[in-house]
């Protein structure tokens, strides 16, 4: 017995305890189990655990409705109260010599708070240091599953839950440290997982790990409202070490590389597939050219193609609206280009055609002309993939989004700011991206006349080579005197797929059809693929 106490022990008539009741020099009563103090002149205790005079006068008892106990409600000195009309469960938080605040829980789950809510529920009973701390999200949880161990390891919940994780965790955290593992038993929800994950950061490295209910339970009262005792253990013994997003183990990764390389979607030509084997999603694609030589062509070729395989397509043209858009889709199918004078065709086969491709919901074009911001046009674009199903996106072009940015920077780091943005959002929403970038004009022969294409002419910034998984240089001679001023050949810059670069074909402009054809024979040097129709991730 403490200095100042009475020897002789008597029963507490607050808490039901025979024996943990003593009475010190000046007439105060303590019960060293449930912690309370009482005397008829109402002040404070000066030995032992001094209570602040404000908060409300609580009741030990067991709370049955969540199947705790007597003991383990005395152990935390959790009870109820009288407050108005209405009881209330209480929660006591505090220091291990006083009580300063009380978490008020009414029973439609109201609560509120009297005095001031010092560190974790729970953690003025347990010292520090030790093995192993367990946190869960609120105050019946924590007695929960302390209860099926006997109150034997410490275990404590937030003063007020996750969305003030991570406040108590910094406040209290060299006692936090002091334990060599900490349990993270959150809710499942959003809220909770995220709350965890940003412990985890907190906390030294390896020492946080993330505990969940099993058995289709939804927290660890509802495990011991079922009986689940042994289970409960096993939950917060086989709790599993967290690591910042992004980290793994790479023994985890055996059924990634066993598992059957699955098909890309083939490009419209033999050249590309050859040496690109496919798209795939996650990989942004960048075709760059000089003015003038059908970079748009291509794409919208590549889009249709993909379309009428079956896959959705998003279609950001900013140089053209909508309708001209369409008529491009259109004309494709019809092989016709329609929106050229003289290249009339009945309605009957305009409305075949477009039910054959606008009209079957899988094309979605972004209404814009011209400048466009960067912040707004991110945000379209993570609809197409997420509202509307959207697998491929094609942007033509770069600059203008590039031109669009207000920022007091140079069109350099622009395009550093905006690649590296298009690159965080093809990994994030899995959508494979085809980018139209402009090329610098180089010394000599200009690309108009046929110059030779390479990484180095990118306009503006290496970021553009660098986040780009595939780049294709378009060359064509709009000037040629020798017949092939429609040809334009395809070279592939870079392939971080392959590594395997070079010319990969050559395609024809019919301004007959409006098409692009792939000339028969062309040799595009590559000999690491056949044309068996199957290119791998």
């Amino acid at each position: 017995m403490a200095d100042g106490w009475n020897q002789t022990a008597k029963p507490c008539p607050h808490c039901g305890s025979s024996d943990a009741a003593s009475e010190n020099t000046e007439g105060w009563w303590h019960c060293f189990s449930c912690g309370k103090n009482w005397k008829g002149d109402g002040q404070p205790s000066p030995h032992k655990e001094r209570v602040r005079m404000d908060l409300l006068d609580v009741d030990i008892a067991p709370i049955k409705t969540r199947g705790l106990t007597l003991d383990t409600c005395k152990f935390y000195g959790y009870g109820v109260a009288k407050r108005g009309n209405e009881w209330v469960q209480v929660a006591p938080y505090g220091t291990p010599t006083e009580i300063t605040g009380q978490k008020i829980r009414t029973a439609d789950k109201n609560f509120s708070v009297v005095g001031k809510l010092t560190g974790f529920f729970g953690q003025r009973h347990f010292k520090t240091g030790g093995k192993m701390l367990t946190v869960t999200e609120g105050e019946i949880d924590a007695m929960s599953y302390a209860q099926v161990t006997g109150c034997q390891w410490p275990v404590v919940s937030l003063p007020n839950g996750a969305q003030g994780a991570k406040k108590a965790f910094k406040d209290n955290l060299e006692w936090v440290e002091s334990f060599d593992k900490v349990i993270l038993w959150f809710d499942t929800d959003e809220p909770g997982r995220k709350a965890a994950a940003e412990i985890a950061e907190l906390l030294t490295p390896g020492k946080a790990c993330i505990a969940s209910a099993s058995h289709g339970c939804k927290d660890a009262n509802d495990m011991l409202m079922k009986g689940l005792h042994t289970e409960m253990k096993s939950v917060v013994w086989n709790a599993t070490p967290t690591r910042p997003d992004g980290i793994i183990n790479a023994d985890s990764l055996w059924e990634e590389i066993d598992r059957p390389l699955k098909a890309g979607q083939p490009y419209p030509w033999k050249g590309l597939n050859q040496k690109l084997y496919g798209l795939r999603p996650r990989e942004i694609v960048t075709f760059c050219a000089g003015s003038g030589v059908g970079k748009s062509a291509i794409v919208a070729e590549i889009a249709y193609h993909l379309a009428q395989i079956g896959d959705n397509i998003g279609y950001i043209a900013l140089e053209e609206g909508c309708d001209r858009t369409a008529l491009r889709f259109v004309g494709l199918h019809l092989d016709c280009p329609i929106h050229l004078p003289g290249n009339e065709v009945s309605t009957d086969s305009k409305r075949a055609a477009f039910d054959a491709t606008l009209g079957t919901g899988r094309y979605w074009l972004y209404d814009s002309f011209g400048s466009v911001d960067s912040d707004n046009l991110l945000a379209k674009m993570r609809y197409l993939v997420k509202g509307c199903g959207v697998k491929w996106l094609v942007l033509d072009h770069l600059s203008i989004v590039v031109s669009g940015l207000d920022q007091d920077t140079d069109e350099r780091r622009a395009i550093d700011r905006t690649m590296t943005r298009l690159r965080t959002f093809t990994e994030e929403t899995g959508v494979g991206l085809l980018v139209v970038s402009h090329l610098k004009r180089p010394d000599g022969k200009g690309h108009e006349e046929g110059g030779l294409t390479s990484l180095a002419q990118l306009r503006g910034s290496a970021a553009i080579a660098q986040l780009s998984d595939a780049v294709i240089g378009l060359e064509r001679n709009q000037q040629d005197d020798k017949g092939n001023e429609n040809v334009t050949k395809l070279r592939i810059l870079k392939n971080r797929y392959s590594g395997v670069t070079g010319e990969a074909g050559a395609l024809e402009y019919d301004h007959t059809t409006g098409r692009l054809k792939e000339l028969d024979g062309f040799d595009s040097g590559s000999t690491v693929a056949s044309d068996s129709g199957e290119y791998g991730f």
